[in-house]
């Protein structure tokens, strides 16, 4: 996922990587504020993962996929070599 936030500004943004946002992880709830503060920031471009639907729906994980300024890339076998292209221009159209 890739949440963005351009907003105008002249700015580069920084960039927050978090691998990765799932199960063992919602055990923390400093963790879950953690990650609900960067999101609500608008300084900062969030490149994370987040486990595909599957069981039981995980709840931040839901609420971030349904946010409306973050961008989902379905990584496969077949397409993890290719579609880093598309990651790395989404990151960089992000951050300006």
């Amino acid at each position: 996922m890739l949440r963005n936030v351009n907003h105008g500004s002249d700015a580069e943004k920084k960039i927050c990587v978090i691998d990765e946002i799932g199960k063992m992880e919602l055990f923390s709830q400093a963790f879950i504020q953690a990650v609900r503060q960067t999101l609500t920031g608008s300084e900062t471009v969030v490149l994370g993962t987040i486990p595909i639907p599957k069981g039981k729906p995980l709840d931040l994980v839901e609420e971030i996929r349904s946010r409306k300024d973050v961008k989902v890339f379905n990584v496969s076998k077949e397409n993890r070599n290719s579609i880093l292209q598309d990651i790395l221009a989404a990151v960089e159209s992000c951050r300006k």
